[in-house]
């Protein structure tokens, strides 16, 4: 039985990942990392009745010294969120999406407790099949807010719920730009190397 390649870049990437992040720890340097994961839900939109399946993986940076210091005294952590995703949308037609949520971030309540609340929100951008939907070209930025709880079900390892309301239009660049807005149920787990 051996390694197979899927089996050998996940561990590549883990090693590669907990290295950048010992370099971060030890020079004091921004950003560091602060976990990573995968999130997996179902959305619905708000019309057409639109259905996302959807697998988001993250990962999580801190912010710089000068907004975690302050924050820290309240126990409260700020991370940069770079999160990659991909759905299966369907309505009367069968389509997908991909994008990413590049200017993400969390706000988390924590002094080592084992459930964690946050809030989340952010900006991203996605390409989508759902064209015809009044949305006028493929490619749709994203706003999203939302809400959840992670459970550390060990000192470094959390199962997470969350709730995530979003909303695509193209920004003007169409004449056509009615825009569409859903609802998301997102389960995750992440690891945190240094919590």
């Amino acid at each position: 039985m051996g390694i197979t390649y899927r089996t050998a870049f996940l561990g590549a990437l883990v090693l590669a990942l907990n290295t950048i992040d010992v370099q971060a720890q030890e020079t004091g340097s921004w950003p560091r990392i602060v976990s990573w994961g995968v999130n997996a839900g179902f959305g619905a939109g708000d019309r057409h009745g639109v259905k996302y399946y959807s697998l988001l993986p993250h990962l999580d940076l801190s912010l710089p010294r000068v907004i975690d210091a302050p924050l820290a005294r309240y126990n409260l952590r700020a991370q940069w969120v770079l999160e990659p995703f991909v759905s299966y949308a369907t309505d009367s037609i069968d389509t997908y999406e991909a994008g990413a949520n590049l200017l993400f971030f969390t706000l988390r309540y924590d002094h080592g407790q084992r459930v964690v609340p946050f809030i989340a929100g952010g900006e991203g951008a996605l390409y989508t099949g759902l064209r015809d939907r009044g949305l006028g070209t493929h490619f749709q930025f994203s706003s999203q807010i939302g809400a959840g709880l992670e459970w550390f079900i060990t000192r470094n390892m959390a199962l997470s719920v969350m709730y995530r309301y979003r909303h695509i239009s193209n920004a003007g660049l169409s004449s056509h730009n009615n825009g569409l807005n859903a609802h998301f149920g997102l389960l995750g787990l992440s690891y945190f190397p240094r919590r």
